[in-house]
């Protein structure tokens, strides 16, 4: 079984999420359709809900603007809800700013390739145990 990971993002940071996807793929890390998982409001598709379940990681991406999208908010509380790894990917925005949550370790967007080497490592280990 391969680790897969689910983006979550506003549509407003759409190339943001498609960006993050192809670094993550790129290394061999499954990569939920970032299309079907952007934030649409208040109300979240089955599709979402289903690929969130599947997801053994769940990476936010946070800007000024998503801090307000209900939908964004929505899926945070349901990933912390299923138990999921949950990442903040800080994007032109104070992470000191963001909400104090705990495990919360939030990786500026320039951070962005060691992250997802980290990652990469944590996965191949995971794999190989």
């Amino acid at each position: 079984m391969s680790y897969k990971v689910f983006i979550s993002s506003t549509r407003e940071d759409l190339a943001l999420a498609q960006d993050l996807a192809q670094r993550l793929e790129a290394v061999g890390i499954r990569v939920a359709p970032v299309k079907k998982t952007s934030a649409v409001g208040d109300e979240i598709p089955g599709t979402v809900s289903r690929a969130l379940r599947e997801a053994d990681e769940v990476i936010f991406i946070m800007t000024k603007a998503s801090g307000a999208s209900p939908g964004l908010l929505t899926e945070i509380g349901m990933a912390y809800g299923m138990k999921k790894r949950v990442t903040p990917v800080v994007v032109n925005h104070d992470p000191e700013k963001l909400p104090a949550i705990a495990g919360w370790q939030p990786v500026k967007y320039a951070d962005l390739t060691k992250y997802i080497a980290q990652l990469a490592k944590r996965v191949k280990a995971q794999n190989v145990g």
